[in-house]
């Protein structure tokens, strides 16, 4: 069974988004569903795309040892498996808790795209 990592910014324009409120409904979707064992909650730092908040990021867990230095916590890595979601409303991350972190299925047009600036 895959395990995730999921991550709300806690960065202060995210945070003026709404991003408390979607940490709250993550938090309470997962408990919910149960799916509290196979994902992990955490607050990241800014990932720099402020403009598209709140945003969300969903890796999954390899069991690699947490850096507490890692920069995985304010940037995108790049990783097999790591989905960015951005605009996130609290509407928006039940439907990833239940599709993403229940079903193994990123919910593809909830993708943020942070190279494109054209937005």
């Amino acid at each position: 069974m895959k395990r995730y990592r999921l991550s709300v910014c806690k960065g202060s324009s995210c945070k003026a988004g709404g991003a408390d409120a979607v940490y709250a409904a993550a938090r309470d979707a997962l408990g919910a569903g149960g799916l509290v064992p196979r994902c992990e909650l955490y607050r990241g730092g800014c990932y720099g795309f402020c403009h598209m908040g709140p945003n969300v990021v969903v890796r999954e867990d390899t069991g690699r040892k947490k850096d507490p230095l890692s920069p995985e916590d304010y940037q995108l890595m790049g990783w097999p498996g790591e989905v960015y979601y951005s605009e996130m409303t609290p509407e928006k991350m039940k439907r990833v808790v239940e599709e993403h972190i229940a079903k193994d299925a990123p919910v593809r047009e909830l993708f943020g795209q942070p190279d494109s600036g054209d937005d």
